[in-house]
């Protein structure tokens, strides 16, 4: 009359099996990823500290000699007047 399969249930501990096989495929996974980044962060890191950070210690130290050449510019040094405590 009825021609509908009927699909035995999976038991409890078939279903725990099944999921703990499922997480532990997860977590490997996930361990080699986690692997992965780590050694290009410390590829990064080494980058950063052989590279970047010598070449922005370049460019501040060029920015501070523009910038006291500008703000020094056209200033005659052989004739300072102090205007400290004292000084009239």
């Amino acid at each position: 009359m009825n021609d509908e399969v009927i699909v035995p249930k999976e038991s409890y501990v078939d279903e725990a099996k099944r999921r703990i096989a499922h997480l532990s495929h997860k977590l490997e996974v996930t361990q080699e990823k986690i692997r992965v980044l780590e050694y290009d962060n410390a590829e990064l890191q080494r980058w950063v500290n052989d590279v970047c950070l010598p070449r922005l210690q370049e460019m501040t130290d060029e920015l501070v000699n523009k910038y006291n050449q500008k703000k020094f510019r056209g200033r005659n040094f052989n004739n300072l007047q102090w205007k400290g405590k004292g000084a009239q």
